[in-house]
């Protein structure tokens, strides 16, 4: 009897993609605050690179709003579970029906 693929809540590849890209940029934030305690032993005088440079003038509203969108989808993610769950199993329970009949 071959099994069927269960269905999954096409949330979560949503919450793994937002959560990746959190966590890249606040490890970024993170290295680029670390950098600018001691710029000049760092990176050498005057040497800032761009992705610094823009990560000190927007980082926190970037970080607030990719928490953000991580929050809603794993909101949705959380909320719709159930249905996914019951909609698998029902298209199981057809499909062994089916099998059944024939």
């Amino acid at each position: 009897m071959a099994r069927t693929k269960k269905a999954t809540n096409p949330f979560y590849p949503l919450l793994l993609v937002a959560g990746t890209i959190f966590a890249l940029t606040a490890c970024a934030y993170g290295v680029m605050t670390v950098n600018l305690l001691s710029p000049a032993q760092v990176m050498g005088e005057g040497a800032e690179s761009s992705l610094v440079a823009f990560l000190d003038k927007h980082g926190v509203s970037l970080m607030m709003g990719e928490l953000g969108v991580l929050a809603a989808v794993t909101c949705a993610a959380i909320g719709t579970d159930d249905f996914w769950t019951r909609r698998a199993a029902a298209l199981e329970s057809s499909i062994d029906n089916r099998r059944s009949e024939a």
